[in-house]
């Protein structure tokens, strides 16, 4: 008997298998919700569990303002329950790469804790290499130059073992699991990115911070790790300060030790640079005087070799004119031996007269010829005869022969002393022009002496003024030490690892509210379906207990029936909904986070839960529907149902608008009234449809919308820019001349990072404060959430972004204190709260900063606002080559990367509309082949009387539509909660939503809801049409 009751519960199955497959989906749709988003939590509670155990994330970080050194490392190591301890080095520096200088924090590889994930490339193999944050850039970025700014202070500078740093590999980092990188004092006071060095690549020889991970095995974020940690924090505080206190001491007399060496070292080389400076004086005292004294002796030579060409030249005017004397002698000579051979009487005269002549002319006294060269006859007493004087006249002529030889020996002397003279001229000439540039060269020699010494004393003195300064500041220094802080941070100090706990449970926050639609819907679906399964088999129910089976038999059939359905849904819903929810959640997530890819987790209390869950909806609902008939006797069960009563409905109590309606609309209105559990199921049902939708859309426009309300209503300027350092009056000069590029307006402001002290937490805050000489209005469009317009504060308040505000419970009105890195603190009272969605901003005055700080704020960062039609990245790239700019920034990019990021919300968007769809689907599919079957007589009767198969599909579908329609109505309405539920449940640090519902959603909830509805329709149009009207004819018993 029992095998007859199985066989045909089987076979009611495959003839009611639409109504099967409806428990089956809504089910499986209910707890794929469940589960996938209960599951979500732990999936990525064990992703990041499996990510931080791959890369041994520390469990304690231990800073000291002395550092650690080697041997301070090992000591630690040794303590009880360290499973590793690792030194490392980090600072922040300003890098520029590309053209663009960022602030990038420089941390060294530590190899046992915080070990590092490699994207792309390969670690360092040496001092001058690096690998950079994935969030930083991509691969492309690999074999480029890391160099380090030259705006960095010189002491900054001497950390690191070199100025620039190879790219070699792109990584991730367990200290870096979320997208923020923090805060520094300085360029614009954000932290871009990270960069890893080797610990070769730092010059200092100490650490400033050690890594401990402990030989523990906790679950992550359990109070049981929590409980762990705090166990030991006591201790280990207590060791940290005496390693601190023995570290200071050492710092302190290595200190002394190295000052009084610097001062000595600095006293020997004085006196050793100063004597060498001296003795290089003096050599160079010497050559000056050489170099005076030569350029004498030089002068005085050219002074004899300009007039000893004048001397040759009257010499040689001097010997010509004697060679020509002796000639006209020699002459006068031959003519007198002539007139001396005529004869006695006649030559008497001549003779007396030629001896007279050349006693008269002949060799004239010569200082250069000498006394012989020219002599005279006596003229002596008159001739007593001709004879004598004949005689004598011939001595004569002889004797002035020979004066003539000897005066052409002497003019040939000449001729061979000035030729000589000449030569010697010519040797002079070239030993002036040797020594002249033996002179020049002396000089050269000399000048470049003399620049060497003034380098060397200005480099003498340069070196003194910097040892000097650097003995003043190290006793300084030594002055101002004071006892070492320590600090023992864990886990929770690691934003990213606190921030992903809390993120992890919104999920978790998110699915008790959504499956609950489901599951009612799932509960609603299998009462009306058993239900109306139970009434159409009244009669074999009857039958089947009048042969004796008993009521639990019967009862299992049923239970059996529904049941499976739920099971097998239960099952696939599980599986599908544990798989493809956490994957699609993930996905969005990874907008905040990087990690590994996502866990599968497989959550048996889950899924006893499921499956409870399942049978209670449908084994429970079976049970109570089957329960009340079977109270009735087998006669009674075997004979039909009694009808109700028919009433009227309230539109008829309307008569303008009831005699209005034609006939197949009035049926329609009873219909719709009359069966008021087919109602309430399909008003719920559509109604969590579009609740559904609603939230959906609703998400995506609270979301999506916020940043274009941040970068075009409230920073409403165009460009940003960072110096280097604080600006000069010529830089915004520099500035204001750019309006030919397209700067219509600009403003100054200082910008630094500061935490905003609340009563029980502390939140970092983005200080932000306007040139005094400027209006900021046209830049930042400060306004409550109504729109209400904020003024700038004053001396004394300050303006707080509202997410700030909200979390440490400030209002108006308040006193609130910010604090500084150095722990500089400012009092302000709080004149506004603003609307603002990216990032926690405080606006100060430049007065009420100076006061309370006692120092003017650095304006490194300007506000631009380009006028129509001007190229912001053209304009950026001419902004860049200004004078001391570290970097530009465009809104309109970070507007687009933004919005790319938050692009991943469309896709749970999308899920929530297939999941809606699949409800409604569901929903409609189940009532509407239900009521198809309950009325297949009325259908029939209608064809009969004559209606055309569209007027009957009319009147059939006519009640969905209107059904739908309500249900959609009060949809938007329970959709405008859920939807403020799920977005209180979605908390992203440091980011605001604007939780709003634009009308367009809500219009596109009851067109797609309608759409569902249509395609159901459609879907079922030839199930009536299926409908034979001889079923008019069939009795109804």
């Amino acid at each position: 008997m029992r095998s007859m009751i199985w066989k045909s519960t089987f076979r009611e199955i495959k003839q009611s298998l639409g109504r099967f497959l409806a428990i089956l989906a809504i089910v499986a749709l209910g707890v794929g919700f469940f589960a996938g988003l209960k599951v979500t939590q732990s999936a990525m509670l064990k992703t990041a569990q499996r990510y931080f155990d791959r890369t041994d994330l520390y469990d304690y970080r231990l800073i000291s303002t002395v550092g650690f050194s080697e041997d301070e490392v090992d000591t630690i190591k040794k303590q009880k329950d360290v499973k590793a301890a690792e030194g490392a080095v980090t600072f922040d520096i300003i890098c520029e790469s590309g053209g663009k200088e960022r602030v990038l924090k420089m941390h060294s590889i530590t190899e046992n804790v915080n070990r590092l994930v490699l994207v792309a490339g390969e670690l360092p193999q040496n001092a001058g290499e690096c690998v950079v944050d994935s969030n930083l850039s991509d691969a492309s970025m690999i074999g480029k130059t890391l160099k380090l700014s030259d705006d960095n202070d010189e002491e900054d500078l001497e950390h690191f073992s070199n100025r620039e740093y190879k790219v070699t590999g792109i990584v991730q980092s367990p200290l870096y699991s979320q997208f923020e990188r923090g805060s520094t004092s300085l360029g614009n006071g954000k932290v871009s990115g990270f960069v890893y060095l080797l610990p070769e690549g730092f010059a200092d020889d100490y650490y400033t911070e050690v890594y401990v991970k402990f030989d523990c095995d906790f679950p992550l974020y359990s109070e049981e790790y929590d409980a762990y940690i705090e166990q030991k924090q006591n201790a280990w505080e207590a060791l940290t300060e005496d390693l601190a206190a023995e570290r200071y001491q050492t710092v302190r007399s290595e200190a002394e030790t190295k000052l009084a060496d610097g001062k000595k070292q600095l006293a020997e080389k004085k006196e050793e640079t100063k004597s060498q400076l001296d003795d290089a004086k003096i050599q160079l005292d010497d050559a000056k005087s050489q170099i005076e004294d030569g350029e004498k002796q030089l002068a005085d030579a050219k002074k004899k070799l300009e007039s000893a060409p004048e001397e040759l030249e009257k010499k040689e005017a001097e010997l010509t004119e004697a060679k020509k004397a002796i000639q006209e002698k020699e002459t006068q000579l031959d003519q007198a031996e002539v007139a001396l051979g005529i004869g006695y009487a006649q030559g008497v005269g001549q003779i007396s007269k030629a001896l007279n002549g050349i006693s008269e002319g002949m060799f004239s006294g010569n200082d250069n010829q000498g006394n012989g060269a020219a002599g005279s006859f006596s003229s002596g007493d008159a001739l007593a005869d001709a004879g004598s004087q004949i005689a004598d006249a011939k001595a004569q002529i002889a004797d002035g022969r020979t004066q003539i030889a000897e005066a052409k020996k002497q003019i040939e002397s000449g001729e061979s002393a000035i030729a000589k003279a000449k030569k010697q001229l010519e040797e002079s000439k070239t030993q002036i022009a040797e020594k002249e540039a033996e002179l020049a060269d002396a000089k050269t020699q000399y000048e470049n002496g003399k620049k060497e010494y003034e380098d060397g004393l200005s480099t003498y003195n340069e070196e003194i003024e910097k040892a000097e300064k650097k003995i003043s500041d190290g006793e300084k220094t030594l002055k101002e030490l004071k006892d070492p802080d320590t600090y023992v941070l864990g886990r929770d100090t690691n934003v990213g690892y606190v921030c992903f706990e809390s993120d992890s449970g919104i999920v978790d926050g998110v699915a008790d509210v959504f499956p609950i639609f489901f599951f009612l819907v799932a509960a609603l679906v299998c009462v009306t379906t058993m239900n109306r399964m139970v009434e159409e088999q009244r009669t074999q129910i009857g039958v089947l207990k009048a042969l004796g089976y008993s009521e639990h038999t019967i009862m299992a059939k049923y239970m059996f029936y529904s049941g499976s359905a739920a099971l097998t849904g239960c099952v696939a819903g599980f599986a599908l909904g544990t798989f493809l929810f956490p994957k699609v959640i993930w996905y969005a997530y990874g907008m905040l986070y990087k990690m590994e890819s996502l866990a599968y987790v497989f959550d048996w209390k889950l899924a006893v839960i499921s499956v409870t869950v399942s049978l209670l909806c449908s084994v429970g609902t079976t049970f109570v529907s089957v329960r009340r008939e079977l109270t009735e006797v087998a006669a009674e069960l075997m004979r039909p149902k009694t009808p109700k009563a028919g009433k009227r409905v309230f539109l008829e109590y309307v008569p303008f608008i009831w005699k209005k309606l034609k006939f197949l609309q009035k049926v329609s209105m009873r219909n719709i009234f009359r069966y008021k559990k087919r109602f309430f199921m399909m008003v719920v049902g559509i109604s969590g449809c579009s609740a559904l939708l609603v939230t959906g859309f609703g998400v995506r426009d609270s979301v999506t919308g916020i940043i274009t309300q941040q970068y075009t209503q409230i920073q409403t300027y165009d460009i940003g820019i960072t110096y280097s350092s604080s600006v000069t009056q010529e830089q915004k000069d520099e500035l204001k001349n750019k309006e030919k590029d397209g700067v219509e307006k600009s403003v100054f402001v200082a910008e630094k990072s500061m935490d905003l002290v609340g009563d029980e937490k502390t939140k970092s805050v983005s200080l932000v404060i306007a040139d005094p000489d400027s209006d900021i209005t046209s830049f930042i469009n400060l306004h409550t959430e109504n729109e209400e317009p904020i003024a700038f504060p004053q001396k004394g308040e300050a303006v707080i972004s509202a997410k700030v505000a909200d979390e440490l419970g400030i209002r108006t009105g308040d006193t609130v204190t910010l604090q500084d890195s150095d722990m500089k603190t400012i009092q302000v009272t709080v004149s506004g709260i603003c609307e603002n969605f990216v990032y926690n901003y405080v606006y100060l005055s430049a007065d009420t900063y100076a006061e309370q700080m006692k120092m003017e704020p650095e304006y490194k960062s300007a506000f631009v606002c380009i006028s129509e039609n001007t190229d912001a990245h053209l304009l950026g790239t001419s902004l860049m080559a200004m004078q001391d700019v570290a970097a530009v920034n465009i809104l309109q990019d970070d507007m687009e990367r933004f919005s790319n990021m938050m692009g991943s919300m469309d896709l749970i968007v999308v899920v929530i509309i297939l999941c809606a769809a699949g409800l409604a689907f569901i929903v409609l599919y189940n009532l509407t082949n239900i009521n198809i079957t309950e009325r297949v007589r009325e259908i029939a009767t209608i064809e009969v009387l004559g209606f055309y198969e569209n007027e009957t599909a009319a009147y059939v579908f006519r009640e969905n539509t209107i059904l739908t329609f309500l249900g959609a109505l009060a949809g938007l309405v329970l959709g405008i909660f859920l939807h403020r539920f799920v977005m209180s449940q979605i908390v992203v640090d440091m980011v605001s939503f604007d939780v709003h519902v634009k009308p367009v959603s809500f219009i596109y909830s009851v067109v797609l809801t309608m759409v569902f509805t249509w395609f159901v329709d459609r879907l079922m149009r030839k199930k009536i049409n299926a409908i034979s009207m001889t079923e008019s004819l069939k009795s109804v018993d």
